[in-house]
């Protein structure tokens, strides 16, 4: 959440961006950031254009390959129409009528393949060589029709890939304007951008830097965020260094128009070319041990950040053919860089992990069951290839006895989780958006002393000075001094009234929603849902004052804490809203799910290692496994406290898969209210997540 900050206040209330303007902006940032909740990060958001895209991949294969075979092939098409049936109502934005050509295509593709498995369902039924024999003909007349429309239907996706990006883009106007008023339509089309602007290469940093820059000169036009979120790609030449040889030879085979410098122990920066980048970067990169060598080569990108993690992996994939030609050296990439743009100063850095003081273990015992799962999914963030990343991660879910047929019941049980994430999100953007917003109150009274002092010191100076015009300086200095004081009394006056404000809403809703930690996490999800659920006739004197500081909070934000605020506030308030909600998020994880086990069916059987979206199926995988993790050994904790024998972690997804069809089908009754839900425990072995007549919980 790095635009929840002073600075980032301070440029958007210097352009007078209003709450949508800014929720756009915030949203798309917030989706891009690697940090961010499954559900919220832009590799798990609900997306029909990367469903389309994971469709006409697997169709494009299967008719090259046969891989994926029918049958999974069938359930990737039926998730990618479900998904464009979920994504429609933001299509009515633009691209409704290339969205419904697409959706036409897989329909009938889907047909194609029900057919199929009709014949081969006769096939096994068969008795009688006579018989066998004419559905042996008939299967393979199947099998080739299916070949034949999948490669019409991949051919047909494709073309309409670049109208549906390009309708999606033109969405920024509308939403930029206010015309879009509906603020779940709202989020929805800020999801399918977010999508493309990740699909078409953005650095998160780069856009955070380039919009803070862009508002800095005051409200801009629609064109103008739309051109800094798609900015026109530049020819970054990029410098890399891969330690294990001095020599690459033949690399320009497979990195186009690339340059070498060799690097050795003693070497001395005459030694290399009196380019600064060059010689700058081995400095970053200090003594080198043993051999090493620099390469530099082009590459098309939006930003400098891009541009390197493009060479990277373009790199990587070249070292793949010298490791093969060599199996003694050990190649592997520095993580230092350089980028250069035409005549500008180049750029340094190097790819850094996340790290913190503290790491704790996921549960204080040692899990035998999960043991095979955790040890995968470590292994699958450190593999640099996505598609290997992919497949590591679906052999964790699958060492947990999931079946590639049994994705519905693990996304349901991924959805219940991120009810919990989202809420306890909603809870963290609205606490920091209250403190931001004092810090930028802050921050402003600083600036105006600043101002101040320099007046003064500049009168100060003119005084003692000799020079004839050094009088006009100080009295203009002497204006300047009167002015800032008044301003520096009327920002410190409202800053002890902001002041004032925000710790009361602080103090009101820590007193009922408490957190523990140096993180804060919630001690208790239900009484934050209390806050969010609309005010019972009777409730709790600190209940009250709790909601009310919430609202009061959340208008003071403003931005993206604002509008999830309002959003979850207005979900928890129609019943039915959220349980479209829920079964949106497990409609992308069954999606999500189902292309995981075609991408590990492409790198096994196939070799493999790229295909479009991979980088944000890599994420998803990791993601899904990470929840699985968690809500699986919070469950195994729990029933170890009980000292209960363990359920199997297949049984936990069959638990919580029904758990979720439950609660759908609770929420769409007549007459529902969403007062009976309780969501502490509802990913945990306990049935007490919908509660009746109950009311409103008391910390």
């Amino acid at each position: 959440m790095r635009y929840v900050n002073s600075g980032w206040l301070q440029v958007l209330t210097s352009a007078s961006l209003n709450n949508g303007q800014r929720s756009l902006l915030e949203r798309v940032l917030f989706a891009l950031d690697g940090n961010g909740h499954l559900g919220q990060n832009v590799a798990t958001l609900p997306n029909a254009l990367v469903a389309m895209i994971r469709a006409q991949a697997a169709l494009k294969s299967h008719g090259a390959s046969n891989q994926p075979q029918y049958v999974l092939l069938g359930r990737v098409v039926d998730e990618a129409i479900s998904c464009m049936d979920r994504a429609a109502p933001a299509y009515g934005l633009g691209g409704h009528a290339d969205l419904a050509s697409a959706r036409a295509e897989l329909i009938a593709v889907a047909g194609v393949i029900t057919q199929q498995k009709k014949v081969a369902k006769q096939l096994r039924a068969a008795k009688g060589a006579v018989k066998q024999a004419a559905m042996q003909r008939a299967m393979q007349a199947a099998m080739q029709a299916t070949t034949q429309a999948t490669t019409q239907a991949a051919t047909q996706l494709d073309r309409l890939l670049g109208p549906l990006t390009e309708a999606v883009k033109g969405w920024v106007e509308p939403l930029w304007t206010g015309v879009v008023g509906d603020r779940s339509l709202a989020e929805q089309a800020t999801s399918e951008i977010a999508v493309v602007v990740a699909l078409e290469g953005r650095d998160s940093t780069a856009l955070y830097e380039d919009t803070l820059n862009l508002i800095s000169a005051g409200a801009p036009s629609a064109d103008a965020v739309r051109d800094v979120l798609w900015p026109p790609k530049r020819s970054h030449l990029v410098t890399l260094a891969v330690h294990g040889t001095r020599e690459l030879r033949g690399l320009s085979t497979f990195v186009a128009d690339c340059q070498q410098w060799k690097l050795w122990a003693g070497q001395t920066e005459d030694d290399l070319p009196r380019r600064r980048a060059i010689r700058k970067l081995a400095r970053l990169m200090g003594p080198v041990e043993g051999s090493a060598v620099l390469v530099s080569s082009p590459t098309e990108a939006a930003d400098p950040d891009t541009a390197v993690r493009i060479a990277r992996r373009m790199l990587s994939e070249a070292l793949d053919h010298y490791a093969a030609g060599d199996r003694l050296i050990d190649l592997h990439l520095d993580p230092a860089w350089a980028t250069e743009v035409s005549t500008n100063q180049p750029t340094f850095g190097t790819v850094r992990t996340p790290g913190q003081r503290a790491s704790y273990p996921l549960t204080g015992h040692m899990p035998a069951s999960l043991r095979a799962a955790m040890r995968a999914a470590n292994l699958a963030r450190r593999v640099d290839a996505p598609m290997a990343s992919a497949a590591l991660s679906w052999s964790a879910l699958e060492s947990t006895e999931l079946k590639p047929a049994e994705a519905k019941i693990l996304a349901s049980a991924c959805a219940l989780q991120t009810l919990r994430r989202h809420l306890a999100s909603a809870h963290s953007l609205l606490i920091a958006g209250g403190r931001a917003h004092l810090e930028h109150q802050r921050h402003r009274v600083r600036m105006e002393q600043g101002q101040l002092r320099k007046h003064e010191k500049g009168a100060r100076g003119c005084e003692q000075s000799d020079n004839p015009h050094a009088q006009v300086a100080l009295i203009t200095h002497l204006e300047q001094v009167e002015v800032f004081r008044t301003r520096v009394a009327h920002a410190e006056q409202e800053l002890q009234t902001v002041e004032a404000a925000v710790n009361s809403d602080l103090a009101a809703l820590g007193a009922y929603v408490q957190t523990e930690g140096t993180k804060e996490r919630l001690t208790s999800f239900d009484v934050w849902l209390d806050v969010l659920l609309p005010t019972q006739t009777v409730s709790s004197p600190s209940l009250q004052a709790a909601q009310a500081a919430a609202i009061s909070l959340a208008k003071r934000c403003g931005g993206l804490a604002a509008e999830t605020f309002a959003l979850w506030r207005s979900r928890l308030a129609a019943p039915q809203d959220l349980a479209i909600w829920l079964d949106r998020h497990a409609g992308t994880y069954r999606g999500v799910l189902e292309w995981l086990y075609a991408t590990r069916n492409m790198v096994i059987h196939q070799g493999h290692f790229t295909a479009p979206s991979d980088e944000l199926t890599a994420h998803a995988a990791r993601g899904i496994v990470d929840m699985a993790l968690e809500f699986l050994s919070n469950w195994h904790t729990v029933e170890r406290a009980r000292a209960v024998s363990e359920t199997p972690a297949k049984a936990v997804y069959e638990h919580l898969g029904s758990r979720l069809t439950q609660l759908i089908n609770e929420l769409g009754s007549s007459g529902a209210t969403c007062s009976p839900l309780r969501v502490d425990h509802i990913t945990g072995p306990d049935s007490t997540w919908w509660v009746a007549d109950s009311a409103a919980t008391t910390p």
